[in-house]
């Protein structure tokens, strides 16, 4: 956090002129309204290379999709993303401290996964990559400290493997409309748990993963897919979910309400262009 000195202290040693002083005065409560105003804001960390990421990041990202078409008309922002993430590869995090390493192979999933779907685009699902007989994630997309590593070996052997973070399955992004959403922010390790709380609730609050009706709870196919994950984290699904919904707490806690899990939509996360 940046220390910053008293107001008396910063004018001191300089011309006094109350003009100026209450300038200023205004400028510093104009910043910390617009805090309060525009809500949750993450930074990109000191690195320039997830500076650029996370503005790709930034300009692609619309709502819950990602503007697939728009950037691979634009080779100098793809250039932008394809280096990003052989610059990732050049790391090994192995002896990172935990939530740096953390953050790093989230980054690493979500880039390599964008670069997957763009190296194919336009498709209509990623599940189109790979042939009848392949699966994208099984697929070779990177090499880290010599090791070639399919998103299926980055997601389960080593994040899920390693971390033991359920929160992670809203922060990992397979470009599916089913999937939680690709958030406009690269992940750091300073900022990781509040990060990580905020993809949940993002995700959590909206009925396209969880929605409640009189008589049941239709959640995302995540929680059944990974259900172990979920108790080992926080004792049950109901739990994780309530955590992260705590308005809707009562509800979903209620066992006399069914659980119902939602069919995957696995179609690309694309913008849709007005035709």
């Amino acid at each position: 956090m940046t220390f910053i000195k008293p107001i008396s202290e910063q004018v001191k040693g300089r011309n006094h002129h109350p003009g100026r002083k209450m300038t200023f005065l205004l400028l510093i409560g104009i910043f910390f309204l617009s805090l309060k105003l525009f809500g949750q804001t993450f930074e990109p960390g000191t690195d320039n290379i997830h500076k650029v990421y996370h503005q790709l990041l930034q300009t692609y990202v619309v709502g819950k999709s990602f503007d697939y078409e728009t950037i691979s008309k634009n080779q100098q922002d793809l250039d932008k993303l394809f280096r990003y993430v052989d610059k990732l590869e050049s790391f090994d995090p192995k002896d990172w401290e935990q939530q740096k390493a953390l953050a790093y192979w989230i980054n690493l999933y979500n880039a390599a996964t964008l670069e997957l779907v763009l190296q194919h685009y336009p498709v209509e699902s990623i599940k189109d990559i790979g042939g009848f007989l392949s699966s994208p994630w099984d697929k070779d997309v990177v090499k880290v400290a010599g090791q070639d590593l399919t998103l299926n070996e980055i997601e389960h052997d080593i994040i899920r493997g390693q971390f033991s973070d359920a929160r992670i399955h809203f922060a990992l992004n397979c470009a599916s409309i089913g999937c939680p959403p690709l958030l406009n922010f690269t992940y750091t390790g300073k900022q990781l748990d509040e990060q990580l709380d905020y993809a949940c609730r993002n995700a959590l609050n909206d009925e396209r993963w969880v929605k409640i009706s009189d008589d049941e709870i239709q959640v995302t196919k995540i929680f059944d897919w990974y259900r172990g994950d979920f108790e080992k984290y926080s004792g049950s699904v109901r739990e994780f979910i309530s955590q992260y919904r705590s308005k809707d707490a009562e509800i979903i806690m209620d066992e006399n309400r069914d659980l119902e899990y939602m069919d995957y939509n696995w179609d690309l996360n694309k913008v849709k262009k007005e035709i």
